[in-house]
C-alpha cells in the first residue's frame, strides 16, 4: 500500500492541477491526504473522478486558507473516525483483517497557536490504542539543523513539537532525498529558507507491524511543499508490472497541435491501405500516434526528465544567489 500526504498549496489554476494529476499518475497512491485546498468539498467532487480515487472525505477551508482532503481508491477499506481544520483521522482495515490508524495531519502555522496541533494530538492518542500512522505538514521542526537560512527557530517551540511526539508513542519514520520539505522560493539568497516541515511518524506497534515502511521526499511541482511518500510494503501487484498494458487513446495528444492532422493522415494512409471496418482503421490510427508519441513526443519528455534531474540537484544545494536564481531558472523551463 502506498499513502502520500502533499501541502498542495490550493488547487486553483492549471499548474496546480496537472502537478496533483501527475504525483497520481507517476506514483500511483491507495490513499492521498491533501492539506490546504483551500476549496470546499463541493468543488473537490469533481476531482476524485481525475484521481482515479472515487472516495474523499473533505474539511472546508476558510475563506482562501486552509481546507483538508483525504482520497482513497476502491481497493481500500477505510473508516472515517474523525476530522478538524488540523486533521483527519481514520481507520483502515488491511486485506488480512487487522486494523490500524492513519491521521492526516495539517498542524497551526501560527507560533502562538501551534499548541492547538498538539492538544489535538494528544486527544487523538487517548481515544483509543491501535497500530497509529501519523503524516503531513506538521508546520514545525523537531531540531534547529531541519531549517536552513532565516532566523533560527524558537528552541522552546521545537521542544513542544518533540514532547508531543513523545507522549503519542510517535517517532520519525525517516526519510530518502532532499531533507527540506518546503522553502520560501525568494529570489534573494539572504532571504531565502529551507525547512523539514513534512514527514511520516508512526507507534511502536504500527513500525512493529510495517518493518520495511520507506519514505520519500518527493518531487514539489508546483507546490512548495514536496509530498511525503510513504510505502508501507511489497505491494502484491508488482509482481504483474511486466504484463504489456493494451493501447489506449491518450488524453494528452489533444493538447498537441499536430493531433488532428496525425489523425487525419493516419486515416487516409490506413484507407489506401485497404483498412476497410472501423476496428481495423481505428487501430491503425492507434499504432501511428503511438509511434509519433515515440518518437516525436518522446523527445519532449526526455527535455522534461533531464531538466527535473537538473532542479531536483539545484534544491539539494546550499543556499547562495547562484543557486537561488539557477532554481527559478529551472522552474521556469520546466512550467
Amino acid at each position: 500500500m502506498r499513502l502520500i500526504t502533499w501541502n498542495c498549496r490550493g488547487l486553483g489554476n492549471g499548474p496546480a492541477i496537472r502537478g496533483l494529476l501527475d504525483v497520481q499518475k507517476r506514483e500511483a497512491p491507495d490513499i492521498l491526504f491533501l492539506s490546504e485546498t483551500k476549496h470546499d468539498g463541493k468543488w473537490m467532487d469533481w476531482l476524485r473522478w481525475k484521481l482515479q480515487l472515487p472516495n474523499l472525505v473533505t474539511v472546508d477551508s476558510e475563506g482562501a486558507s486552509g481546507g483538508l482532503a483525504l482520497f482513497w481508491s476502491r481497493e481500500v477499506d477505510i473508516t472515517l473516525k474523525s476530522f478538524s481544520k488540523y486533521h483527519i483521522d481514520s481507520v483502515i482495515k488491511g486485506e488480512n483483517g487487522i486494523e490500524w490508524r492513519f491521521t492526516g495531519i495539517y498542524g497551526e502555522s501560527k507560533n502562538e497557536e501551534k499548541d492547538k496541533t498538539w492538544g489535538m494530538m494528544r486527544n487523538l492518542k487517548d481515544q483509543f490504542q491501535m497500530p497509529w500512522l501519523c503524516s503531513g505538514d506538521f508546520n514545525e521542526i523537531l531540531f534547529g539543523f531541519e531549517k536552513e537560512g532565516g532566523q533560527p527557530k524558537a528552541e522552546s517551540n521545537m521542544r513542544k513539537f518533540r514532547l508531543a511526539l513523545e507522549d503519542c508513542d510517535l517517532q520519525d519514520l525517516g526519510f530518502v532525498g532532499d531533507p527540506y520539505t518546503w522553502r520560501n522560493n525568494h529570489h534573494v539568497a539572504s532571504s531565502f529558507t529551507k525547512e523539514r516541515l513534512d514527514r511520516a511518524v508512526a507507534n511502536s506497534t504500527w513500525r512493529c507491524m510495517f518493518p520495511m515502511v520507506r519514505v520519500v521526499n518527493g518531487d514539489p511541482r508546483h507546490s512548495d511543499h514536496r509530498p511525503v511518500i510513504i510505502d508501507v510494503g511489497s505491494n502484491m501487484y508488482k509482481c504483474f508490472e511486466h504484463v504489456q498494458p493494451a493501447r489506449k487513446f491518450e488524453a494528452k495528444w489533444l493538447e498537441e497541435e499536430d493531433c488532428q492532422a496525425r489523425v487525419m493522415e493516419s486515416w487516409g494512409k490506413a484507407i489506401e491501405e485497404g483498412c476497410r471496418g472501423m476496428m481495423e482503421i481505428q487501430r491503425k490510427i492507434l499504432g501511428e500516434l503511438w509511434e509519433w508519441d515515440r518518437n516525436i513526443l518522446g523527445e519532449l519528455e526526455e527535455r522534461i526528465k533531464k531538466i527535473r534531474g537538473d532542479l531536483e540537484r539545484c534544491r539539494r544545494m546550499n543556499i547562495s544567489q547562484e543557486s537561488v536564481n539557477r532554481e527559478h531558472i529551472l522552474c521556469f523551463k520546466l512550467e
